[in-house]
């Protein structure tokens, strides 16, 4: 299956996106780190408020970048808005009304995969992009499905089990999709997409883990 589309098209709704809302896209980092302190350390309803974070960081990226920008360019924009929201909606009633995500500390290898693919979505991805030529406006800043979908996986590791797996659905989803895209359009950066759902399949335990369930965080 092709897109219909190529490098120079995604990046002139890239350009449109950025020129339109800026700074706003710059903002959204900042909501993603609060949300990554909220996770790593202690602070009243702290899972709550990281899943409120997390929940409004794929309702912009469904309403605000797939839906008012990408569907410009393809109808396809629309099918990926309504999975986003779908997701912000998911994230909302799993992690805010039913308290069931649950951050907590750890040193493990799941724990460091986390903060390295968070790391990779709000550092060293617009990093990549500027290496690989995609300099601002016509670069995929911080709210565009890609980087909010390596952000949200890195977040889901550092989460204790049981773990709400319906969550994990539409980013793994996304990691096929937008890596069929990101090899379509060139968009190099966008691979990464295929490590952030080898780390997440290969370091979440099929089933709950029950030393994790009982560890304080």
């Amino acid at each position: 299956m092709a897109f219909g589309f190529g490098n120079s098209e995604i990046l002139d709704v890239l350009t449109a996106y950025n020129d339109a809302l800026w700074p706003a896209p710059a903002a959204l980092s900042l909501g993603a780190f609060a949300a990554v302190c909220l996770a790593l350390f202690r602070f009243p309803a702290r899972d709550r408020l990281a899943s409120g974070l997390l929940a409004a960081l794929w309702l912009w990226s469904g309403l605000l970048y797939c839906y008012a920008f990408l569907a410009r360019l393809t109808p396809l924009g629309y099918a990926f808005a309504f999975l986003f929201v779908v997701q912000a909606g998911l994230i909302a009633r799993v992690g805010i009304l039913g308290g069931d995500i649950r951050f907590w500390m750890n040193n493990g290898s799941r724990h460091l995969a986390g903060i390295l693919l968070i790391f990779y979505s709000l550092v060293a991805y617009p990093a990549v992009s500027a290496l690989l030529g995609h300099a601002l406006p016509a670069s995929p800043t911080f709210g565009t499905p890609t980087p909010v979908t390596i952000f949200t996986l890195g977040m889901l590791l550092l989460t204790r089990a049981p773990w709400p797996r319906i969550l994990f659905a539409i980013p793994l989803l996304w990691a096929v999709v937008g890596t069929y895209m990101a090899v379509e359009t060139r968009m190099r950066e966008d691979l990464a997409l295929l490590v952030a759902a080898a780390l997440v399949l290969t370091m979440t335990p099929i089933e709950d883990d029950p030393d994790a369930t009982g560890v304080a965080g």
